[in-house]
Order: structure tokens, then sequence, then C-alpha cells
């Protein structure tokens, strides 16, 4: 991950980490309620003192890691049915993926969350991770997601 540019809210660490946490739980298997206790009590405080994020957001990071991992199959199906006829879902990069399922998942599921937010949130974290192009390809698939998973905001 890149050095951050500036030093993310509670609720953009929170999405941060709810990333990290599902890229963690696809990569080693680890359960979610073990991944959750995992950043809660060891890698937030350690974020909090060497990176300076301010503390995240801890309601939202849960709801986001189990509210995921809950609906997986229905994410990933909606991401899969956007992308392009060249692209399948496990082509992608774990970070996108993760980053693509927390997004849509807020999308579907947190109505009260302005969409342009929701996006603007994720492709910062993208940004963290990503170049442009990979980016770009991340701003238009949630943009594609968003307006048929939501009315126009």
């Amino acid at each position: 991950m890149k050095p951050l540019k500036t030093r993310p809210s509670s609720r953009r660490s929170a999405r941060l980490g709810a990333v990290q946490a599902l890229y963690q739980i696809e990569q080693t298997n680890q359960g979610v309620e073990p991944a959750i206790e995992e950043f809660i009590h060891h890698r937030f405080p350690l974020l909090e003192e060497e990176v300076h994020y301010f503390k995240p957001d801890i309601v939202l990071f849960k709801n986001l890691v189990q509210g995921v991992s809950h609906s997986l199959e229905s994410i990933d199906q909606l991401i899969a049915e956007n992308l392009s006829e060249n692209w399948c879902l496990e082509r992608l990069p774990t970070v996108m993926r993760a980053i693509l399922r927390s997004a849509c998942y807020e999308l579907k599921d947190e109505s009260l969350v302005p969409t342009p937010v929701i996006i603007n949130e994720y492709i910062e974290i993208a940004k963290e991770f990503f170049q442009d192009k990979e980016v770009s390809f991340a701003n238009g698939i949630l943009d594609i997601i968003a307006k048929q998973v939501r009315s126009a905001s």
C-alpha cells in the first residue's frame, strides 16, 4: 500500500480496514469473526499509533465485513454481471475484489449513505493500492452497479 496522502476519517478508516480484512479472509480462509477481532484488538491500535489514522468506526467496520461475508454470493454475482466479456471475477486482483465487494454491499444495503459518497470513498481507497487505469475501472463498475441498485441520488 502506498503512503496515505491524507489522514482518513474514522469512516474511511473503517472502510479501508474492511477492505483489508476481506482481503485477509480470502487469502487465508480465516473466519469472519476472528478476522474482525484481530483487526479491532491488534491492527487498528497499531495503525493509529504508526500511521496516525483516525480511530476506525468499529460499528461500520463490523457491518461491512459481516455484511459482505453474509451476502458474498449475491455481491459477486452483481459484480460479475457487470464485467466486460473478457473478464471474470476471479481474474481481478484480490484487493480489487475486496474494494468492489465492500462498495457493492454499501450501495445495496446502506441506503442512508449517498451514492456519490460511497463511490468516492472507495475510489480514494483504490488510489491507495492501484494506478489510474485500475482506479478508473473500479469507478466505472461502481457507477454501473449504483445505477442498478439505487435510484438516482
